[in-house]
């Protein structure tokens, strides 16, 4: 069973159903059937300080959209029930659906899929 949970730091609206499925139907197309998927929605300072703890970055750099963290070094092994964390940064989500004239939902939707594949080891160039 695949399980995938939504947290908000905020109130920041967010179609969380929606955002649900497509780590389900990512992690399915993959042949993933088990496994526990957390995503966080955070603020500007959240994921700058996620962003300086675990990539010693600090303000000078651009600010992530998205930051995905898995729960397992062995991303060949899709075994592990936790699969890991995505923190979604709500505002930059936002920010990009302004500037492309989109939806926010359908942003922060590519943005969970995008990072649903980084935990599971695949990676662009």
């Amino acid at each position: 069973m695949i399980r995938v949970y939504v947290t908000r730091q905020s109130r920041y609206p967010a179609d969380t159903k929606s955002l649900k499925l497509r780590v389900v139907k990512t992690l399915r197309e993959k042949n993933v059937q088990d496994g526990v998927v957390s995503i966080i929605l955070v603020g500007e300072r959240k994921i700058r300080a996620l962003a300086k703890r675990y990539l010693g970055e600090d303000s000078r750099y651009p600010l992530h959209e998205v930051l995905s963290f898995p729960a397992s070094d062995q991303n060949t092994k899709y075994s592990s029930l936790e699969l890991g964390d995505i923190f979604v940064c709500y505002p930059e989500a936002r920010d990009i659906a302004m500037k492309r004239n989109r939806m926010v939902d359908d942003v922060l939707g590519e943005l969970v899929e995008h990072s649903t594949l980084h935990l599971l080891g695949i990676h662009h160039d």
